[in-house]
């Protein structure tokens, strides 16, 4: 790994720890910033970038947004195939589980819904 890109590394590391604190303190992203001592249009450009470096990790790839005409619908319409024993909600987003369900896949998708906004 070169120099450019292990530096590059470590401040993607360094970023995510601070907006992880952010969305923890549960303040307002200029407030927190201040408080810091933090540029707010640093703070999301690297929010940006953390983003970005989290789909190319995880594999994902970032589709365009749902206009509000389309909708998707991957509801299992035989309930006797599928029970649900566990249902995440976040950000508009359901997510139904059960003991069947892989952990990787649920692990995965937990990561990705912590970067959404």
């Amino acid at each position: 790994m070169n120099t450019k890109l292990a530096t590059r590394q470590i401040r993607l590391n360094e970023w995510a720890a601070i907006i992880k604190d952010c969305k923890a303190s549960g303040q307002k992203v200029d407030i927190y910033c201040e408080q810091h001592g933090l540029s707010r249009d640093a703070y999301y450009y690297w929010l940006r970038k953390v983003k970005e470096a989290a789909l190319k990790q995880s594999g994902f790839v970032e589709l365009p947004a749902l206009t509000e005409e389309r909708s998707v619908n991957t509801v299992n319409k035989d309930t006797s195939a599928f029970e649900t024993q566990m249902l995440i909600r976040t950000n508009g987003i359901e997510i139904c589980v059960n003991e069947n369900s892989p952990s990787e896949l649920i692990s995965r998708v937990m990561k990705l819904l912590y970067h959404v906004e």
